[in-house]
């Protein structure tokens, strides 16, 4: 059994950063990955933990759950 079972590993993205790509994202109709990741130069499991976060709080709404490229649409 590995030790790192039954935890979550999340990357840091500082509030600032986080903020900008909340305030950003409401201005697109969609928004995948690696949308997040080529304008924000992050990983594309980051831009996909930054998308999951912002759907807990109601920002945008997994649309399409795909393995590869899930597509969010933002909440109007």
């Amino acid at each position: 059994m590995s030790e790192r079972q039954g935890r979550e590993y999340t990357a840091y993205v500082p509030e600032q950063l986080y903020k900008r790509i909340a305030r950003e994202v409401k201005r697109e109709s969609f928004v995948t990955p690696y949308m997040l990741a080529e304008k924000y130069n992050m990983t594309i499991s980051l831009a996909r933990q930054v998308l999951k976060r912002l759907a807990k709080e109601g920002i945008v709404e997994l649309y399409s759950p795909s393995r590869r490229a899930p597509i969010y649409v933002v909440k109007k």
